[in-house]
């Protein structure tokens, strides 16, 4: 009985030492699993909030990561395929970190599509997930049928114990039974729990073992693990739903909003183009020249050319110099009212004559200066028009010598809300086409005193032909 005790003992022994092994096994490939998962969260999370992506360290993770995949590949494999799925593993962590490597570096070069490198990662972080799932499938399916074998011993055993107890009945039979029942019976439980969890069943009961030895350690482990995988795997799925979800509607209001920029900003430049008055103006200017009335056909061809630039081609954007040169059109054609009482100056390098403005920007602005400053003014006025760049950005300073205006008149705008109380149609009109051109990049700003006139400064970014920054 002495022997007999002894072998169920070392039997169990080397049991729970295989388990022990087997589980530390399947902890390894569950920690390999959610530290990858957590490592690639971590890396989009910061790449997203922070712009300083340069502080993410890839090297000492990636060397994490291959020790464990190493202390794995010292264990024989369970079968065939777990070799396959290990192996897979192991080459795709490289390819995973150079993806991972490459959208940092695209954003540190502000490269709006380094989000695409970080979907491949994504992409090989869910196929090495899936190898280390099917890993560690066969890696319990291996260990339950090495468990069946153990427990197949161990009934053999108990049948020699209790052919033993046929002749001990008396003075070993209760104590035969309890050895046995302690010792094998939670580890059936265990090997039937490691099964249906290796059948892909993860609501699986918890398995207790009150002996207060290994295998209740064992048991404690193995249930700790249990609940671990489980919340691993709903917590990916919701996860994976949720980032899918908030991509489709970051797409779509992301197609929207471009959508509605851009009408709003035809809208908004049509309002400009009457293309009535010009063909009446023309009639008008035909009309005084057969009439010998040569004011009136200088006036009428002079706000002719004015309509004729509003409506002479489609595109939203011109060079600095078409848009001065209109500014002095209108007022020559002003001056022919004013006479000496409107003087005015404009200064602009050449370099900057091909700097791309929107059309209509500082015209608006000058006539605003002649109607409401300059001509309540008996003895008249000056405007002053400069341009210059200073940062990469086009500043525009229109100042006047007007009656000035209230306070109701001035404001500012850096991209906030598109207009202004006291604003006209015209001003209100560039406002809101700087915004929707430029964003927070456009600054408007308008300061007037009364009696000391007004001064508008403009600010936008740089740009010549293409689109490039100047």
């Amino acid at each position: 009985m002495v022997l007999l005790d002894l072998s169920v003992q070392v039997v169990s022994f080397g049991a729970i030492r295989q388990f022990e092994g087997n589980l530390a096994r399947y902890h390894a490939i569950h920690r390999l699993r959610a530290g990858l998962s957590a490592q690639y969260a971590r890396v989009e999370r910061q790449m997203r909030e922070s712009p300083d992506a340069g502080s993410l360290s890839l090297e000492q993770d990636l060397q994490d990561f291959l020790m464990v995949i190493q202390h794995l590949e010292e264990t024989e494999p369970e079968s065939l395929e777990a070799f396959f799925a290990l192996q897979a593993t192991h080459r795709g962590l490289p390819a995973y970190f150079e993806k991972l490597e490459a959208a940092i570096r695209r954003r540190l070069a502000n490269d709006r599509d380094w989000y695409q490198d970080m979907a491949w990662a994504g992409r090989i972080a869910g196929y090495m997930d899936g190898y280390l799932s099917t890993f560690l499938s066969e890696a319990m399916q291996y260990g339950d049928a090495r468990y069946q074998a153990l427990t197949r011993r161990l009934n053999s055993l108990r049948r020699l114990t209790l052919g033993g107890l046929v002749v001990f009945v008396v003075l070993f039979g209760m104590a035969a039974v309890a050895i046995s029942s302690s010792v094998s019976a939670p580890i059936r439980r265990l090997a039937r729990a490691s099964e249906r969890i290796a059948a892909g069943e993860l609501d699986v009961p918890e398995v207790r073992a009150d002996t207060g030895d290994e295998v209740e350690i064992l048991a404690r482990s193995f249930n700790t693990m249990s609940k671990s995988i489980a919340s691993m795997v709903v917590d990916l799925r919701g996860k994976a739903e949720l980032e899918r979800s908030l991509r489709e509607e970051e797409r779509q209001l992301m197609d929207k909003e471009r959508a509605l920029r851009e009408a709003q900003f035809i809208s908004l430049q049509d309002q400009i183009q009457p293309h009535f008055l010009f063909n009446a103006l023309n009639t008008i200017a035909r009309t005084a020249l057969l009439e010998g009335a040569k004011r009136t056909e200088a006036l009428s061809l002079a706000l002719g050319r004015l309509f004729r630039y509003a409506l002479g081609a489609p595109e939203s954007m011109v060079t600095l110099r078409e848009e001065l040169a209109i500014v002095e059109e209108y007022l020559a054609f002003q001056r022919l009212r004013f006479g000496e009482r409107l003087r005015w100056t404009v200064e602009a390098a050449p370099e900057l004559q091909d700097v791309r403005i929107p059309r209509f920007t500082i015209q608006p602005f000058v006539e605003n200066a002649v109607r409401h400053g300059i001509e309540p003014r008996e003895e008249g006025g000056s405007v002053e028009i400069s341009a210059r760049i200073r940062k990469g950005r086009l500043l525009l300073d229109i100042r006047d010598t007007g009656v000035g205006m209230a306070a109701a008149g001035r404001g500012s705008s850096g991209g906030r809300s598109p207009g202004r109380a006291g604003e006209g149609i015209g001003i209100s009109n560039v406002r809101k086409r700087l915004e929707l051109r430029y964003g927070p990049a456009a600054r408007l700003t308008v300061r007037s005193e009364r009696g000391q006139g007004t001064a508008v400064r403009i600010g936008i970014p740089a740009e010549r032909d293409g689109g490039a920054p100047s």
